[in-house]
């Protein structure tokens, strides 16, 4: 039985200023990360722009394919896992003070653990050698999409 192809989701990219809306809400997230977290001034960064708004389209087609291929609305929980996947993949940031620091790493963390504070109901208070060792697969393992999601929802669940 073959499906016609009217039937299927097609992906329709965002238009300009969703793009815009989306970057500038990154924007704002690798700010607060810079100076409140890190202590990073942020004329010591670059940000590739192609890399970023091909993080955000890739998230996006992500979406569709939710929505095709499992009949749901991606979740924030996903959505933000993905984002912590694509800047891992992608490295769209690089830190001029110290080439060496692993920023996109360090800065996915930050999106993964002020995801889980927000998407869990009651305070998360997760171990600091779990914390490390989630910085450590983001640094040098070759983590997959499922797997950072996998991580989250272990972390909500089980509340470790």
């Amino acid at each position: 039985m073959s499906i016609p192809m009217s039937d299927y989701i097609e992906y329709v990219p965002l238009d300009p200023s969703e793009m815009r809306t989306k970057a500038d809400q990154l924007a704002r997230m690798f700010r607060s990360y810079a100076t409140e977290a890190a202590n990073i001034n942020l004329d010591d960064v670059k940000c590739s722009k192609d890399g970023l708004l091909e993080i955000i389209e890739r998230v996006e087609k992500r979406r569709v394919y939710f929505k095709v291929f499992y009949g749901l609305e991606m979740s924030e929980r996903n959505e933000a896992s993905l984002y912590c996947f694509w800047l891992l993949k992608l490295a769209p940031l690089f830190y001029l003070k110290n080439p060496s620091y692993h920023i996109n790493a360090a800065f996915a963390l930050h999106l993964f653990l002020k995801m889980i504070t927000y998407a869990s109901p009651k305070k998360v208070a997760i171990p600091t050698r779990h914390i490390e060792h989630i910085l450590y697969a983001f640094k040098f393992r070759d983590v997959s999409k499922e797997s950072i999601m996998a991580i989250a929802e272990t972390i909500l669940c089980h509340q470790v």
